[in-house]
C-alpha cells in the first residue's frame, strides 16, 4: 500500500502554529481592467450578468487517481480533495495555527500524555447517517492497522499490543460522558496533535465490513467516497475532472458556493484557461514572470505564499560510488544553485541547505550552515582527493581502475522549471569532469521506480515539508529501505546515529526551544553530509477569479475554510 506520496514526499505536526505558515499576501488590481475570468462559462456553469457564479473550479496539471481515501491516497491531487470530502478533529486556521474541527474544543495534560476531545454532537456523513464515536475509533484502529499510515497513532498506549494482534482495542483510546474521546500517550509526542488531529475521520458503516486489504479494491467506494466534510463527490472524470457538490448538512453550514471543480489543465494552456473563465483558481508558479504581471493587469488576484514544496537531487546512498562524502560535496560546489535561483526561477524563491521550511521556527538561522556557493575550484580539489582525475584528456574524470565518472540524472516531467535546473546543473557538472545524462520521465514513473524500487544513481523530484518539522519519515535510519518494492522517503537511504539520535529527542518534547536546538544538530549533520542537493524552495503564487472572496490560502492548506467562499456578484 502506497504512503501519501504527495503529502510525505512529504508527502506527512502540532507546532505547525509555530512555523510562520502565513496567509497569501493578496495583490489587488483595479476592477477596470479585468476581462476575461469572471465572463465566460466554466466547466461547472455560465456566469449571468446579475447572477452570481455557482461553481468555483480549480486547475491543477496533475490528474488526480480516485483514491479518496485517507490510508490509501498517495497523489496531491487526490490529498488535497480530501480536504473538502472529509473532517478531522482539528483543521488549521489562516494563520497555521490549530483550531476545533469535529471537536468542540480539546485539552491536553501537564505532562502532554493525555489529550481530551470533545466532538461536536450536529455532525452528518454525507450519506445522511450520524457520525458517532465509533467512527472515531474506527479511524484509529485502522490507521493502527494500516502499512503507510500508523506511525501517526503508534505514541498511543496500547498501540504495538493491537498493532501485534494480542489486544482487540487500544488500550489508550476512550470515550467518556458519552462524546469526550481520550488518547492517552506512553510519552510526550510533539507532533501528535497534527498527526492525527489533522487527519480525516471515515466511516465506519461504510468501510467497517470491509477488510483494508481488501480497500484497494473498492473502485466506486474509492472514487465516490462518503465523507462529513464541506463537498461531497458527484463526478470523477479520470485524467479530465472531479465535481463535487455542497454538503447542506455540513457541521459548519452549507457552503456558500454551490459546487466545486477540480479540473486538470495543461501547464501550457494555463494563461488561457484563466483569461476564458474556464478556471478560477490555479497556481502559476510555473508562468515566467512577465506571463503572472501580465494576468496582473488583467485584474486577477495574485497571492503568493511560502511553499511547503522544495526541489531536490538525491544521490542513492546505496551505490558504493556515492558512498564517498567528497564526491557528493564536490557536486554541491560545482553547481551555481544562485544563478538558478536568479535566472531559471526568476529570483521566486529561496536557496536551502537543510530539510526545514525556510523562515519557520526550525530553520536554521543564516550562517550557521554551509551554503556551498558556487565553487568549481574547490569542487576539483574534492575530487582530486578521492582520485578522481581525467588521465586520457577526454574531458571525463576516472579514477585509479579506470571508470568513469558519469552517470544519469533521472528527472520527473512534471515541472519544466526543474527540467531546466537539472538540464543547468548538468552543465556546471561537466565543468569539472563529471559526465551526466538527463533523462526527462513520466513523474509516476520517476516515483515508483525510485521511491519505491530504489532503481536511481540519481533522480530529481520534489519533496514536501510537512506542517510540523519532524524530519523521522525522511531522514531517520529506520526510515530508509533497500527492498525493492518497499517505499522509502528516506529516498537515498541515509543512515547517521547522530541524526536519529536528534530526531527521536526532538519528537519527545513539546518545548520548542528545545525542538529547535536538536533539528539544528540534525541540520548540521546533514549539510555535512550532503545526502541530497537542495536546490530551491520555490514561492507558491496563486491566481484566481477577482469576485472570489473570503480565499485565505496558507502554506498547508489553501482550501482554508472552503465554506465561507463566495462570489461577489
Amino acid at each position: 500500500m502506497k504512503k501519501k506520496f504527495a503529502r510525505i514526499l512529504a508527502a506527512g505536526l502540532a507546532a505547525c502554529m509555530m512555523t510562520g505558515c502565513s496567509v497569501g499576501q493578496k495583490t489587488d488590481t483595479p476592477a477596470e481592467t479585468s476581462k476575461g475570468a469572471s465572463q465566460a462559462e466554466t466547466t461547472g456553469g455560465q456566469e449571468t450578468e446579475g447572477e452570481k457564479k455557482d461553481t468555483v473550479v480549480y486547475g491543477t496539471p496533475t490528474a488526480p487517481v480516485g483514491t479518496f481515501l485517507p490510508i490509501l491516497s498517495y497523489m496531491g491531487s487526490d490529498t488535497a480533495l480530501e480536504k473538502l470530502i472529509y473532517a478531522s478533529l482539528l483543521t488549521f486556521d489562516s494563520e497555521g495555527g490549530l483550531k476545533p474541527y469535529l471537536a468542540e474544543s480539546y485539552t491536553v495534560s501537564e505532562d502532554q500524555k493525555t489529550i481530551d476531545f470533545k466532538i461536536r454532537q450536529d455532525v452528518k456523513w454525507q450519506d445522511g447517517e450520524d457520525f458517532t464515536m465509533d467512527d472515531l475509533i474506527f479511524t484509529l484502529e485502522q490507521t493502527a492497522k494500516s502499512s503507510s499510515d500508523s506511525d501517526k497513532v503508534s505514541s498511543l498506549k496500547g498501540f504495538e499490543e493491537f498493532k501485534n494482534g494480542q489486544a482487540d482495542s487500544i488500550s489508550g483510546v476512550s470515550v467518556l460522558d458519552g462524546n469526550v474521546l481520550r488518547l492517552e500517550l506512553t510519552e510526550p509526542y510533539a507532533p501528535f496533535l497534527t498527526d492525527f488531529g489533522t487527519y480525516g475521520i471515515m466511516p465506519e458503516h461504510i468501510w467497517g465490513e470491509i477488510p483494508q486489504e481488501e480497500w484497494e479494491k473498492q473502485t466506486e467506494l474509492l472514487n465516490y467516497p462518503v465523507g462529513c466534510g464541506p463537498y461531497k463527490v458527484t463526478k470523477f472524470e479520470p485524467g479530465q475532472y472531479v465535481s463535487l457538490e455542497a454538503h447542506d448538512e455540513f457541521f459548519e453550514g452549507a457552503p456558500k458556493i454551490d459546487n466545486f471543480i477540480l479540473k486538470v489543465v495543461n501547464q501550457d494552456a494555463i494563461s488561457a484557461e484563466l483569461v476564458s473563465g474556464n478556471i478560477d483558481i490555479v497556481d502559476v508558479k510555473e508562468l515566467r514572470s512577465s506571463e503572472v504581471e501580465e494576468l496582473e493587469v488583467q485584474g486577477f488576484t495574485q497571492y503568493s505564499i511560502p511553499d511547503n514544496m522544495y526541489q531536490y537531487i538525491s544521490f542513492n546512498l546505496r551505490r558504493p560510488v556515492f558512498q564517498d562524502k567528497n564526491l557528493r560535496q564536490a557536486i554541491l560546489y560545482a553547481i551555481d544553485r544562485a544563478l538558478i535561483l536568479d535566472t531559471i526561477v526568476e529570483g521566486r524563491g529561496k536557496l536551502l541547505d537543510s530539510p526545514f521550511l525556510p523562515g519557520s521556527w526550525a530553520s536554521p538561522e543564516e550562517g550557521e550552515l554551509n551554503n556551498y556557493a558556487y565553487n568549481p575550484e574547490k569542487s576539483k580539489e574534492l575530487l582530486e582527493a578521492s582520485g578522481w582525475t581525467d588521465t586520457d584528456g577526454d574531458g571525463v574524470r576516472e579514477n585509479a581502475d579506470g571508470e568513469k565518472l558519469q552517470f544519469t540524472i533521472r528527472c520527473s516531467n512534471d515541472s519544466k522549471t526543474r527540467e531546466n535546473a537539472v538540464l543547468y546543473a548538468k552543465e556546471c557538472l561537466a565543468e569539472v569532469g563529471i559526465d551526466v545524462e538527463v533523462s526527462i520521465e513520466e513523474d509516476s514513473v520517476v516515483a515508483d521506480d525510485c521511491i519505491y524500487n530504489h532503481n536511481f544513481e540519481m533522480y530529481a523530484l520534489n519533496c514536501y515539508f510537512s506542517d510540523d518539522p519532524n524530519p523521522y519519515g525522511w531522514w531517520h535510519s529506520d526510515s530508509a529501505s533497500d527492498e525493492p518494492g518497499v517505499g522509502s522517503f528516506n529516498f537515498g537511504a541515509y543512515k547517521n546515529d547522530l541524526v536519529d539520535e536528534n530526531i527521536e529527542k526532538g519528537m519527545k518534547t513539546t518545548n520548542q526551544e528545545e525542538r529547535k536546538e536538536y533539528y539544528l544538530n540534525v541540520a548540521k549533520q546533514i549539510n555535512e553530509d550532503v545526502p541530497m542537493i537542495f536546490l530551491y524552495a520555490q514561492d507558491r503564487e496563486i491566481m484566481c477569479n477577482p469576485k472570489l472572496e473570503n480565499f485565505a490560502p496558507y502554506t498547508f492548506n489553501i482550501f482554508c475554510d472552503i465554506w465561507e467562499w463566495d462570489f461577489a456578484q
